[in-house]
Order: structure tokens, then sequence, then C-alpha cells
């Protein structure tokens, strides 16, 4: 009893110490791994390991008494049993041992792409193109089961479907990549977190673990514009942008048919404008008009739609009903919903496009679609509100101290006479023009004025009172003469007119003269204001979770703001896309508006910075441009750089000029930067071919380049004394004479000159290329030929174009192009060769050898 119910408790607790993963019935592991396994502990009982090797009949007891076996190193490949029997310390009785099969292999596991039948690929759409989809496969050697992610572009790691646990050497799978750029693109595809399940990583190559496609740019269309709610059975037209190889195709719904299809090209040569016409069925209801395009590589683009609603017919509406004071009228204009071209037939049997009306009644139009033949009707029904009827009588003459009272009628309504009186009658003794305006209680009013004059009256004038006028503005200023008879008039500013038109600011007076001489004179003050400054700035962008505060200015300003957002404060915040307006109006009735569009973006404001002008650089020499971002986007930026357009992060330059950078955030909003780079001219140094001096022979060495700075340096950077700064200088003696030459602008050049002493009768020299895998022995290995067998010393050094050394030789041994053992790759390499011979005269030479393979 105690073993069965020992085994069943410790049957679900074995578990593998390699990255916290639960151990499956066998486990795989390369040679060389360390393991350590433990079961749930329980106090009562010691436990006893051992791993045996199951083809050797090795076992290894492992000293641990404890629930966890300690560190155990598998070192030879083969199948191994790891087991456990516990031990119960009370009655020293052993459980069933529990046992876990370790596959070891001989290698580390390898996992490879399989190189792409065709490095080509479509850009992903939003359909299900199989020419989008690129086939890859992983090869993979090593224990299973095994798992692995890819990244595209760097992107964030994907595990494709049915890769978490994989019990094949070969995986197949299918990618797909998204290419918005407008142009064709290389993608990177790496294969990254490929391991064991048992958490052993495979060996890292990354050349055959990256692949490399050229991914074609998804092509853009769209609807450009079109009626989202139509009638049926009419005739509609549709605009859309397409690709300039014009190989698109139109999906309908059925009953609807495409018509009259044309093309026009746009004026960036690249795009085309589709026009086409859709004859739609007599079915209601909503459908999709839809557009997928394919490129000359027969890559389709995403599918576009125009939703459409097909109702039955139009709808028209008069509006409310009308009431309105009689005497007035009002124009009926019918609203239709829909765009199209009708006509119209009116109640009263006329056929314009409105009717004006000023009576009682109810009145209709019925309109109808030339095209459908369909028709609908609507009606209005009109209120005439009584208005008063106001009668002040003929103009009447005051006999000498006559009183004259004038009746408004109309009892219990509202009055207001031009003498500001609010009753229903007034009395006047003096001339002049009275009016008086009467309203009921509909609203409605009448007005009526009556002339006032005496024969004694000596005639009167008025300009009224100072008046406040607004900077572009004009005030009529009209004296009014209180009689009818011939008059003569003179203004301030010398004009002879009755009336005076004025916009400035200034006291005006007038004399007005009748024809018995009688004058009369008045005075009257204008005071122009200005306009209120409204300025509301440039238009706006705002990015999600930004605000703006809009200012109409000015500050203290004695008057009123008017926004069309229904707000009246000086300031406002805004948070939404629109055009914003404001209209402000001072003390005086002054008034002045702005407009300002705000517009909306995706995504968060951020800035580019390329980090200002750098410093002048040399000529041969380049700086690394890359910009600067203050916000992390959530996927990839794009770049585009004027005028080399490359789409890098960074680029390197080398020329004088103005380099700009365009980001473009994932959402689509752009930002940039500029700089401007000088680029100084290096000085020309040659010293010449190498020189051989005889006995007692001297040379003069001319760096050249007047005016520059000079640093000779003979054999191992030793700097030449006493002439070492200056343009020439003279030798004696063999060595290897350099000089650094520094202009004006501090830019470097250097070159180098042998001087040998003594000539020789021998000669030797090097091939200008060697193969090792030639058919020809003496072109196997590089070695001297000439008189080699007079040579008494030499040295022969060889560098990479990176500059480090792979090969050197004191004597003629030959190189075979290799460096510890490894061939190197086929290309240039420099050497330096420096021979002594028997005679006792040198050879120095450099130069470049290609290695062929």
């Amino acid at each position: 009893m105690f073993k069965t119910l020992l085994h069943k408790t410790l049957l679900t607790a074995l578990l593998i110490l390699m990255g916290g993963l639960a151990a499956v019935a066998q486990q795989y592991v390369a040679k060389g791994t360390t393991l350590n396994f433990k079961v749930e502990e329980n106090a009562a009982y010691k436990y006893h390991w051992s791993v045996t090797h199951t083809t050797k009949g090795e076992v290894a007891y492992l000293p641990s008494n404890t629930f966890e076996s300690g560190d155990y190193q598998f070192n030879d490949a083969g199948t191994y049993e790891v087991k456990v029997y516990p031990e119960d310390l009370g009655t020293y009785c052993f459980g069933e041992a529990l046992t876990m099969l370790v596959v070891v292999d001989e290698a580390t596991p390898t996992a490879v792409f399989e190189e792409l039948e065709v490095p080509y690929v479509c850009s992903q759409n939003n359909g299900d193109d199989v020419n989008s989809k690129l086939s890859v496969t992983v090869n993979y050697e090593g224990p299973k089961p095994w798992t692995f992610k890819y990244s595209v572009d760097r992107d964030p790691a994907v595990m494709p479907e049915g890769a978490d646990e994989i019990y094949t050497n070969t995986f197949d799978f299918e990618i797909e990549i998204r290419n918005e750029s407008g142009k064709q693109k290389t993608s990177e595809i790496l294969l990254v977190e490929a391991k064991t399940i048992s958490g052993i990583p495979v060996e890292e190559d990354l050349d055959n673990q990256t692949l490399f496609v050229n991914v074609y740019a998804l092509p853009t269309t769209e609807f450009v514009d079109y009626e989202p709610v139509i009638q049926a059975g009419t005739l509609q037209a549709y605009t859309a942008r397409v690709e300039f190889q014009e190989n698109y195709e139109i999906f309908v719904p059925d009953g609807a048919v495409v018509m009259n299809e044309s093309t026009v090209l746009e004026s960036d040569d690249f795009h085309k404008l589709l026009s086409f016409d859709v004859q739609w069925g007599n079915t209601t209801g909503d459908y999709q008009v839809k557009l997928i395009e394919r490129n000359n590589f027969d890559c389709a683009g995403d599918t576009v739609f125009a939703n459409v609603k097909v109702v039955e017919s139009f709808s028209v509406s008069l509006g409310d009903d009308l009431s309105f004071c009689a005497g007035e009228s009002r124009t009926l204009t019918p609203v239709m919903d829909l765009d199209g071209d009708y006509s119209f037939l009116w109640s009263d049997g006329s056929t314009e496009p409105t009717l004006t009306v000023s009576e009682n009644g109810t009145f209709s139009v019925t309109v109808t679609d030339a095209i459908s033949g369909k028709q609908s009707t609507a009606s209005v029904n009109v209120t005439l509100l009584e208005a008063p009827v106001v009668d002040l009588g003929p103009d009447y003459q005051l006999a000498d101290a006559e009183i004259l009272t004038l009746d408004a009628q109309n009892a219990g309504l509202d009055y207001l006479w031009s003498t500001t009186e609010t009753t229903q009658t007034i009395q006047v003794n003096t001339s002049g023009t009275y009016s008086v305006t009467v309203t009921n209680a509909n609203g409605c009013s009448a007005s009526d004025e009556i002339v006032v004059s005496s024969l004694s009256d000596v005639f009167a004038i008025n300009l009224g009172e100072d008046q406040d006028i607004c900077e572009g503005d004009e005030f009529v200023l009209n004296p009014n003469p209180s009689l009818s008879q011939n008059y003569t008039y003179l203004w301030s500013n010398g004009a002879a007119t009755s009336t005076l038109t004025v916009s400035e600011s200034g006291t005006y007076w007038v004399t007005v003269r009748d024809e018995a001489e009688n004058k009369q004179t008045d005075t009257l003050v204008i005071t122009v204001h200005p306009l209120p400054i409204v300025d509301l700035g440039d238009d706006l962008v705002l990015y999600d979770g930004e605000t703006a505060t809009l200012d109409a200015g000015e500050e203290g300003l004695n008057g009123s703001y008017e926004w069309n957002t229904g707000e009246d404060s000086q300031t406002i915040t805004v948070s939404e896309e629109n055009v914003y307006t404001v209209l402000v109006t001072n003390e005086f009735g002054c008034y002045s508006t702005d407009e300002i569009s705000v517009i909306k973006k995706e995504g968060h404001k951020f800035t580019v910075d390329l980090g200002g002008d750098p410093s002048p650089i040399c000529e041969g020499d380049s700086i690394y441009l890359e910009p600067g971002i203050d916000r992390e986007f959530a996927s990839e930026a794009t770049y585009r750089w004027i005028p080399s357009e490359s789409t890098e992060k960074g680029i390197f330059v080398s020329q004088t000029g103005k380099y700009c950078v365009e980001v473009t955030d994932p959402y689509g909003n752009t930002e940039g930067d500029c700089i401007e780079l000088t680029v100084n001219p290096s000085p020309e140094v040659d010293l010449g071919e190498d020189l051989v001096l005889n006995n007692g022979e001297t040379v003069e060495l001319d760096a050249e380049n007047i005016g520059s700075t000079y640093m000779w340096f003979v054999d191992s950077d030793i700097d030449i004394k006493p002439s070492a700064i200056e343009q020439i200088i003279e030798v004696s003696e063999t060595g290897e004479y350099r000089v650094e030459v520094t202009n004006e602008y501090s830019c470097t050049a250097r070159d180098t000159i042998n001087i040998l002493f003594g000539g020789s009768q021998f000669s030797v020299d090097l091939p200008t290329a060697f193969s090792p895998g030639s058919n020809k022995e003496d072109n196997k290995v590089l070695k001297l030929f000439g008189d080699t067998e007079e040579i008494k010393e030499m040295s022969l050094i060889i560098y990479n174009r990176l500059g480090h050394k792979v090969f050197q030789a004191n004597y003629n041994v030959g190189w075979d192009g290799t460096y510890k053992g490894q061939n190197l790759d086929m290309d240039a390499y420099v050497y330096f060769l420096k021979v002594t011979f028997s005679d006792g005269g040198q050879f120095q030479k450099q130069g470049n050898v290609t290695l062929i393979r």
C-alpha cells in the first residue's frame, strides 16, 4: 500500500529544471548539457538518484539524498535513464522508482532557412491573394520537439501556426508582408528564438538564418466621388483613383451594370482618374461597389468599397407651416434628399423651382425626377396674421399758436412716435415730420408719418445727434429742412450739395439759406473708431489628446465675442477638427472676424532633429546623419532623405549641400529637419615613384601645396630633423619617407616614397594575381619570381582591405591564400616587400595582389 501511494504522489511531481518546463516522458538535449532534476519535496522521505547510459551500461549514482538531484552533465551521446527511489525515513521502505529518458545528441541543434525559390512576393492586402503569400521552409537538425519564431524587418517576433512544438526536421509556413511605401522594397526575414522545447538554442548562423525578399508595392486605389444614397433604377456616376497600368476590376451587385468606363492621366504621371457609371436595378437595400486593382506583377491591391443605399424614391419637403404678418411674403423652396434633375408643379399651376406666397392657404408642390419619372409631393400651410392699419392723415399747416393732436388710432396697442412718446395720441405745435409705429399682439407693425408746417415759421434744420462710426464706414449728413422750398447749402468743407457723405473723424457744419435769405446752421461731430484687431493665428494641427486655446483678443475689450461654436468668451479651448470663426464687436458696434482651421491627426506630435549644421569636413571624409525623434512609435517610422531619396534611417554624406529628412509616423504624420554640410578641399600630395640613390647622391622631396603645413617622417614614424616642417626636404639616406600635408582648412593628405641606396644587378617581383584552385602549379601560391636565388634577406607582409595582417614571411616560402588555416575571400590585398640582394643592393615595393577563387 505504501509503494502505491508514494508512487501516485510522486508521479505528477517530477520536473526538469530547464527554463521551468514541465518534464515530458522523454527529453532531448545536446551533448555537454547540464540538467538538474527534482520531485515534490516531502520531509518524511529521502531520495536516491541514478543516471544510466543504456547503450554503454554505465551507471552514475548521484550524491544527493534530497528531492533535488543536483547538476549532472551529459557528456556522451546516447540514451540515458534518470531514476529516483523514494525511501520512507520511518520504515526505510523504498517506493517505486520514477524514470525519465534523456536522449543526448552528438551536436548542437541547427535551424536554417531553405533558399527561396522566388525572391519576390506581392504586398499583403485586405483580401486573400495567393500572390501575396511567401512560402518559407525551415530545415532543422537536433533534438525534438523544437520551436522557433521569425521577425520581418526587425518587428516583434511571430510564431507560425503549429510551430509551438515541432517533431519533424522540416517546417513549412507562409508569410505575408505589407508594403504601402508606393515602391518596391526589400524586406529582411530573421529566424529567431529557435530552440528545443527543453530550451537548447540552435547554433547561430546569421547568413543562413536570414532571408531577403523583394516586396512589390501595394497598388494605391481609392474611391474619390459617388452618391451614398440613390434611387432604385437610376444611372449613377463613380470616380476612383487607380495606377496608370489600368489593370483593375469592378464588381457590382446582381441586377446592376457597369457602363461608360474611362480614365484620365493625372498630373503625377502615375495615377489615373477612373470614371464609370452604374445602372442600378429596382431592388432597394444596402449594397457595395467593389474595386480591385492589380499591378504589372499581378499583385492585387486592397479591395476598396463604395457603400451605397438604394431607396425606392426621393422625398421632398417644404418645411414647417408658416405664419407671418399680412402685407409680407415668403418664398417656398422645396428640398430634395437626393441629387437629381427635377421639374416642379405647384398647386397654383406654376412650374418654377420656388413659389412666393402672401396669402392664407395650403400650398403644395409635386416634384418629378426627369430621369426615373418618379414623383414626390409636399405641402405647407400658410397663415396670415392681422396687422394694424395706421393713418395720421394728410400733411397739415398750423395756424398761429395752433396745437395739433395726432392720433395713431388702434386703441390698446403699442405705440412709438418719432418724438419717443408711447401714447396713442400726441400734441404738436411746431413744424416738423412726425411718424409713429403701431404694433399689435401678433407682433405685426404698421407705420405712418405726417409733415406739419406753419406759414409763420422760418424753416428749421437738424443734422441729428453726434455719431460714432466704424473705420471703413460712411455716414450721410442731411440737414433735413423742415419746409419744402428751395435752398442753398454751404458745408464746412466748401461743398454745396444738399447732403454730405463723410468717413473721417471731425466736426462738420452746414449753413442752409432759403430764397428769402433766411439761414440756419447746425453742427455735428463724427468720431471714427478703429475696428477690433482679431488674429486667431495660423492654422493648427492637433494630435490625439491635444487641445488648443483660441484667443480672439483684445484684452479688456468692452464688447462681445460670437464663436461659431456658440460660445461668447474671449478664449475657447478646442480639441476637434473644424473651421472655427469668431465675430468680435466693440462698444461702438464696430466688428471684425477671423477664422482658423484645426486639423486633427492620429498619433502624437513629434519633432525631428538632425542636430544643426555640422562642422565642415574634408574632401574624402564622410559623416553619418541620423535624425533624433523625441517620441517612440508603436511601429516602425518611414524615412525619406532629400535629395538622395534614400529610405534608410541614416545615411552617410560626403559632398557640400543641403540635406533634409522627412520622418512619417505609423499614422501618416510627417515632420522633417534639414542641415547644410560644407566639404573643404583636401591637399593633393604626390612624392612620385620610389627612387634609387648612388653613393653620395642627394634628392629633394617636394610635398607641394604652398601655404600648407608639413610633417615629414622616415621609417617607423620617426620625425626628420631639422626639416620636419618644410615643404621641401633634402635626403641622402635610404628609408621610407612619409609626409603629412595640412591645408588652411585643417584637411590632411599623405604620401610615401621609398629611397633605396645603391643599385643591384639583380631583380625580383610578385605576380599581380594568383589562384589557389588553379590547374597551373606556378599560379597556386604567391611567390617571388626573378633572381630569387640571389636574395640575401627579405620581408614580405600582406594586409587585407581592413588593415589586418594576414601573412608575413622572411624568406620566399609563398602564400597559399589562407589565414590560420582558413581560406580567405576572393579580394584585393596590399603587400609590402623589402629585399636585400647578395651584391648589397636593395629593392622595396608596395602594391596590390588579387586572390582569385
